[in-house]
C-alpha cells in the first residue's frame, strides 16, 4: 500500500507521504508473508517450543513440591498478571482507535488481535492458583473480598470464567475482522492455506450487507471485549491481591491495574510491530505514523499511571491507620522496596523522560527502546504487588489487619523456568498465527488506499484521509 521515500528520515515530520500501492500488489505482498518459513524462524520456533514444554513441566513439579504452601506462588501470580496485561491489553489498544475510526491504527489491528491467542498461556499458569487461593470463610470467619455473602467457591470459579471469556471474546473479535482476508486466501493461496481460507471464509463475497454485518460485529465484539477486560482485571486484582492481604483496601487499585495493562499492551504492540517491520520487510505498510501515534498514546498512559499510583499512595500515606501503615510496609517499604523503586523507575521515570521528546516519538528505534523499558517496569511492578500479597501466610489472611510483615521472598528455579516457558509459549503462538494468516489486515490496508490522498503544504507534505462510513 504505502511506499516510503527512498531516503527515510525517522526524525523529520516533513517527509513525503507514503505513496499508494495497487490492490493486487498488497494482496501479493501480504499473502507472501505466510508462505514458508525461514531457517531462523524454524530455529526460534523450536527453541520456544522446548522452553514452553519445560515451563509446563516446571509448573507441574512446583505443584507437586509446594501445593501446600501458598507463599511460594507469588511470582506465578505476578506472572499471570503480567501475561494478562500483555495478551489482554494489546487487542484492547487496537480496538479503541478502530471504533473511533482512527486510520493510523490499520497496520496494527491484525497483529494486536493475534495477541488474543497467547491468552492460552495465561490460563495454563492460572490453574494452580485457583486451587491455592484461600477460601472466603475459615472457622466461621470471612476474609475481606468483593463477594460478601457469596458462596465460598466464588473467587475460584469466576476467576477462570473471566479468563476463558476474555480468550473467547478476543478470538471472536479476531475472526470477525479476518473474514475478508480468509476470502482473499481462498482466492490467492494454495495448498492447506487455500483449504483453510475456503472453510473459514464462510461464503464471503463482499456484498454491502456482509460489510455492514462485519462492521457491526467488530464494534459489538470490541465493546464487549473492553468490558470483559475491565471485569477480568477487577476480579484478578481483588481476589488474587487485595483479598489475600488483611486490611488492604484500595478502590483505585483495580483502575490502576487496568491502565497499566493497557500501557503494557501498547508497549508490547510497538515491539511486535518493530520486529515484524524489520524481519518481514513490510516498511511500505508499517510506516512512521503508526509508531508516532502509539508513542503519543503510550506517553499519555504513562502519565495516567503515575497519577493513579500517586492517588492511591497518598491515601495510605495520610490515612495512617494500622491498616494503611501495614499496607505501606508491605507494598512500598520493607521487603518490596527494591521492586517498588525499580518498577517506578522503569515503568514511569525512564519512559517519561524518553517519550516526552517528540523527536523520540518520531523515531521507530526510539519507540522500541522505550517500550522495552516499560515492559521491564511492568513486570517489576507486578512482582511488587503480587509477590508481597502472596507472601502473607494463610493463617494471617483472616485477621482484621496485617500485624506481621513477611520477609522478602526471592524466585526459585521453578519460578524462573515457568516464567520463561510461559512467555515463550505466548510468543510461539503469535509467531505461528503469522504463518496462518497475513500479519497485516489486507482489506484494511486496501481501504486506507481508497481513503487517503497526498496533499502538499508550503513547508511540508501530509496525507489527507477521509472518514469511512
Amino acid at each position: 500500500m504505502v511506499n516510503l521515500p527512498k531516503k527515510e528520515n525517522h526524525d523529520s515530520h516533513h517527509t513525503l507521504p507514503p505513496e499508494n500501492v495497487e490492490s493486487s500488489v498488497i494482496v501479493e505482498d501480504l499473502i507472501a508473508t505466510t508462505n514458508g518459513a525461514s531457517k531462523s524462524f524454524k530455529i526460534i520456533a523450536i527453541g520456544l517450543g522446548i522452553m514452553s514444554v519445560l515451563g509446563i513441566i516446571a509448573l507441574a513439579l512446583k505443584w507437586i513440591n509446594y501445593s501446600d504452601d501458598s507463599t511460594r506462588w507469588g511470582y506465578v501470580a505476578a506472572l499471570v498478571s503480567f501475561l494478562l496485561s500483555i495478551t489482554g491489553g494489546a487487542p484492547m489498544v487496537a480496538m479503541g482507535p478502530v471504533m473511533a475510526k482512527a486510520n493510523w491504527v490499520r497496520p496494527l489491528t491484525r497483529l494486536a488481535a493475534i495477541f488474543s491467542f497467547a491468552g492460552v498461556s495465561t490460563i495454563i499458569v492460572l490453574i494452580p492458583l485457583l486451587f491455592l487461593l484461600p477460601p472466603l470463610v475459615v472457622d466461621g470467619t470471612r476474609r475481606r473480598s468483593i463477594w460478601f455473602e457469596a458462596p465460598n467457591y466464588s473467587p475460584h470459579i469466576w476467576g477462570i470464567i473471566g479468563m476463558v471469556l476474555l480468550l473467547i471474546t478476543g478470538i471472536a473479535l479476531f475472526y470477525s475482522a479476518a473474514l475478508p482476508d480468509f476470502a482473499v486466501m481462498r482466492e490467492n493461496s494454495t495448498g492447506w492455506r487455500q483449504k483453510l481460507g475456503k472453510k473459514l471464509a464462510r461464503g464471503w463475497v463482499g456484498t454491502d450487507s456482509q460489510w455492514r454485518t462485519l462492521r457491526m460485529r467488530i464494534g459489538m465484539f470490541g465493546t464487549f471485549y473492553f468490558f470483559v477486560m475491565v471485569m477480568v482485571n477487577f476480579l484478578y486484582t481483588t481476589d488474587f491481591a487485595q483479598g489475600v492481604v488483611p486490611g488492604y483496601r484500595d478502590a483505585i487499585y483495580t483502575l490502576y491495574h487496568t491502565v497499566s495493562s493497557w500501557q503494557g499492551g501498547v508497549a508490547a504492540l510497538v515491539i511486535a510491530l518493530w520486529i515484524v517491520r524489520r524481519n518481514m520487510k513490510l516498511e511500505k505498510y508499517i510506516h512512521l505514523d503508526a509508531f508516532w501515534s502509539l508513542g503519543r498514546l503510550l506517553f499519555a498512559l504513562t502519565l495516567l499511571w503515575i497519577y493513579l499510583f500517586y492517588s492511591s499512595f497518598i491515601v495510605f500515606w495520610y490515612g495512617r491507620s494500622e491498616n494503611d501503615k501495614a499496607t505501606l510496609d508491605l507494598l512500598v517499604r520493607g521487603p518490596m522496596i527494591w521492586a517498588f523503586l525499580a518498577g517506578a523507575t522503569f515503568i514511569w521515570l525512564v519512559p517519561w523522560w524518553i517519550l516526552i521528546w517528540n523527536r523520540v516519538r518520531k523515531s521507530i528505534n526510539g519507540m522500541a527502546i522505550g517500550s522495552c523499558v516499560i515492559i521491564i517496569g511492568l513486570l517489576l511492578d507486578r512482582i511488587r504487588l503480587f509477590v508481597s500479597a502472596w507472601s502473607v501466610p494463610q493463617e494471617f489472611i483472616h485477621q482484621k489487619w496485617l500485624k506481621q510483615i513477611p520477609g522478602t521472598i526471592y524466585p526459585d528455579i521453578f519460578d524462573v523456568i515457568i516464567a520463561l516457558g510461559s512467555i515463550s509459549l505466548s510468543i510461539l503462538m503469535i509467531m505461528l498465527m503469522t504463518k496462518i494468516i497475513p500479519v497485516l489486515s489486507i482489506w484494511q490496508i486496501q481501504e486506507f488506499n481508497l481513503l487517503s490522498k497526498p496533499i502538499k503544504f508550503i513547508k511540508g507534505h501530509a496525507t489527507l484521509i477521509a472518514k469511512p462510513d
